[in-house]
């Protein structure tokens, strides 16, 4: 179902649009979060199984154990194509072929302040770079995607140059325009991929990569969908560097009820790869999580709850059941006495209740609420603060001082 709010302000769409997932990649290089092998592989079948075609499975060039996990999905036979994230550089693209990758997504800055401050070259030496790195990786026999990090602080006549000269048809799977900052506003997204679209190969998907600094990795992904992409990176429950990156299930959401466009992913699989994204990162998401959230399909206010029960459509466009899930009503300091005569409507036996006798319970109910204990908060809170303080720490740099120590004393090098 799509939204029939304003029908007319909606763009045209692509009918289709193809979902890459880098939770296994930029999901793991939130900070402090790490997956076992074993993690790695288990997420990779479970993103495949739900539809996923397409993953940005890791960084073998940089993670020896990256390089491990993906030849152990080739090996066990994941059904999604696993792509390798590269330098231009040999040994990342010898170690993407080494991993197995069917595809590699070959990143270079592109923004004169990451090509100048941090890696001291011109543009024209990067230009050279990616051109070298895409003969690398095409006599190997790998798909190629390029990739222009930092695009959206890029000088748009630079990144024209680049699709001139590096993304030739027939070579060139996607154009990846990475919003590395998240710092693109939508309408900016939407000019962006409009610009290079003009000058892109209609065979080359454009593909948006999109992060979360101010909140709108997910709108701007939406806005490159509108503005002709036909794919896009997301990541389970939006995790990834600094604030994360566009989340699955909100885009695929929004695709699917907002505007109606297909995907092939199983929507309710979605809780599932939530839930075990949550264990394995460390990382827990809000009860008012956007789609997958413990509350999102759960209603306490008494006029919300009476709109419902007479037509669920008064307070619920995203119909619990796309996930797999099911609505709610709780009994709550808010509630009013439509949902005790609902409770009491479905008890067995169902018992009848006069409006006197409604208005006692809910009474009782908010008093409960009222005097309920809330030292449980307080202690849910320590530990999780606790728990995410030593989960996502990293190695304290004591550690790393103390055995450059060892090692320099020593004299093993």
């Amino acid at each position: 179902m799509v939204s029939d709010t304003l029908p007319e302000a909606l763009p045209t769409m692509p009918p289709d649009v193809e979902v890459i997932d880098c939770t296994l990649r930029d999901g793991e290089q939130t900070p402090g979060v790490w997956f076992t092998v074993e993690e790695k592989v288990r997420l990779a079948e479970l993103l495949a199984d739900a539809g996923i075609g397409v993953l940005d499975a890791g960084f073998p060039g940089a993670s020896g154990a990256d390089l491990e996990a993906m030849q152990e999905m080739r090996r066990t036979g994941v059904s999604a194509r696993i792509g390798a994230t590269a330098r231009p550089l040999l040994q990342d693209i010898a170690a993407a072929h080494k991993a197995g990758a069917d595809e590699v997504f070959l990143f270079m800055p592109t923004s004169d302040l990451r090509l100048r401050e941090t890696l001291g070259i011109t543009r024209d030496q990067a230009a050279h770079l990616m051109r070298s790195g895409v003969d690398e990786v095409l006599g190997d026999g790998m798909g190629l995607n390029v990739v222009f990090e930092d695009s959206t602080r890029a000088d748009p006549a630079h990144l024209v140059r680049l699709v001139d000269e590096l993304c030739v048809p027939g070579t060139v799977s996607r154009l990846v325009l990475a919003d590395s900052v998240g710092c693109a506003r939508p309408a900016s997204m939407r000019a962006l991929v409009r610009a290079l679209a003009e000058r892109l190969d209609p065979d080359i998907a454009i593909c948006t990569h999109a992060h979360n600094d101010y909140g709108l990795a997910t709108a701007n992904t939406l806005a490159a969908v509108e503005a002709g992409a036909r794919s896009i990176t997301c990541t389970v429950n939006g995790i990834g560097e600094r604030a994360g990156n566009a989340d699955l299930a909100e885009c695929l959401a929004a695709l699917t009820h907002l505007y109606g466009v297909r995907h092939g992913v199983l929507a309710d699989r979605l809780p599932g790869l939530a839930a075990f994204v949550e264990r394995a990162s460390g990382i827990h998401m809000s009860a008012t999580k956007p789609v997958t959230g413990y509350n999102v399909y759960r209603h306490e206010s008494g006029v919300h709850v009476d709109s419902m029960l007479k037509d669920t459509r008064s307070y619920e466009v995203l119909p619990p059941a796309w996930t797999g899930r099911e609505r709610a009503y709780v009994v709550g300091k808010h509630s009013g006495a439509s949902v005790i005569r609902h409770i009491l409507s479905q008890a067995d036996p169902p018992r009848d209740v006069d409006e006197d006798t409604a208005r006692l319970l809910v009474d009782l109910v908010k008093r409960t609420v009222e005097n309920g204990d809330k030292s449980q908060h307080e202690l849910a809170y320590a530990a999780r603060e606790a728990f995410t303080a030593a989960a996502l720490a990293g190695v304290p740099p004591h550690v790393v001082v103390s055995e450059y120590d060892r090692i320099s004393l020593g004299g093993n090098r």
